[in-house]
């Protein structure tokens, strides 16, 4: 082990899961509901974890091993279900789990729908709607592998991030930072058009060295998301674009929620009540939007199991991947993961 960062934290998790101190890792009780997170589901973790952004990859015996869980200690219902005991309309004693993804990736349709299927459970995929059935990768993705390539290559940025449109000092802070995630972060935040523009620029300056994005990055098509539709999988909203809303203007907001919604309910011929904020990202302008338009719950990315009461239009997800439920010696234990997934350790 190489990272102290990361051998820290895999001790703080096992430690936990063997003490029973939970601080810091939200438990589920009779009445809750625990909203679980997840982005790719992937057959080659080792491939996915050297070639993708490694906090949204799970693999699928990971992913198994979770739902196993989550089936023996919860009640896995859908997110209309769950609204309607979060509502007061139904009444449970035992804690209650719903399973989400956002992006809609193939690997969805591939790697975990079938064990989905296999174990009887239902869950939700949030869609952005303009990246279903396209061959271009979602933003987050191009810009993580541009990065990687360009960092690889031992390449400054500050050329293709002043013609992206940015000042010197800022061009030059953007080059001057080396961790791959956080700039990929910074950039993914950016508003739709300047992200695009800075996406393009990097990919001119890289030229030749340009090399295609992974197949893996690709999304669903929409004969895909029709049949999961028809096998008991719902769909939900997360925007057209995946824009971080905070960072959009008025018109860019109604093109990106109640666009989307009239997209995705055109596809599936069903009205569409739920919705996810990209990034996690909302404040109480966008939320009203998020009404307005004809949603009913909606889901963020804060750490936290939800009750009776709690605002439907941001509620909490506990959000998970591979690395997520490893213990000290950084393969899967399932001590961390009852920990992680919100239950007794066992």
């Amino acid at each position: 082990m190489n990272n102290p960062e990361l051998f820290f934290k895999r001790t703080v998790k096992t430690l936990a899961s063997v003490t029973g101190v939970r601080s810091g890792f939200p438990t589920a009780n009779a009445g809750s509901v625990n909203i679980i997170a997840y982005h790719r589901v992937v057959a080659d973790i080792a491939k996915a974890e050297r070639e993708a952004i490694h906090g949204i990859v799970v693999s699928s015996n990971t992913f198994r091993k979770h739902c196993e869980l989550l089936r023996k200690t919860f009640d896995v219902v859908s997110l209309e279900t769950a609204q309607h005991f979060l509502d007061g309309k139904r009444k449970v004693v035992r804690p209650m789990a719903v399973i989400t993804f956002d992006d809609g990736y193939l690997d969805n349709y591939v790697e975990a729908f079938p064990i989905l299927n296999n174990l009887g459970l239902p869950a939700t995929i949030f869609l952005p709607t303009d990246y279903i059935g396209k061959t271009t990768p979602l933003p987050h993705d191009r810009i993580y592998w541009l990065l990687k390539q360009a960092f690889e290559l031992k390449l400054s940025l500050s050329g293709a991030f002043i013609k992206a449109g940015f000042s010197n000092n800022k061009a030059i802070r953007f080059s001057n930072q080396r961790d791959i995630l956080k700039l990929t972060d910074t950039l993914a935040y950016l508003p739709n058009k300047q992200r695009e523009k800075t996406i393009l620029e990097i990919e001119k300056m890289l030229g030749h060295n340009f090399k295609d994005y992974p197949a893996e990055y690709q999304l669903m098509n929409w004969e895909m998301v029709r049949e999961m539709s028809r096998k008991g999988i719902s769909f939900g909203v997360h925007t057209s674009s995946h824009s971080v809303l905070s960072a959009e203007n008025e018109s860019q907001l109604e093109y990106e929620i109640t666009g989307s919604k009239t997209k995705l309910e055109a596809e599936l011929g069903q009205k569409v009540y739920s919705f996810a904020y990209p990034n996690g990202q909302y404040n109480n302008r966008i939320k009203e939007f998020v009404l307005e338009s004809g949603f009913t719950i909606a889901v963020t990315t804060e750490k936290k199991i939800n009750k009776p009461g709690a605002d439907l239009l941001s509620l909490g997800r506990i959000s998970l991947c591979e690395e997520s439920t490893r213990g000290i010696v950084g393969t899967y234990s399932a001590g961390v993961a009852s920990l992680r997934l919100g239950v007794c350790a066992i």
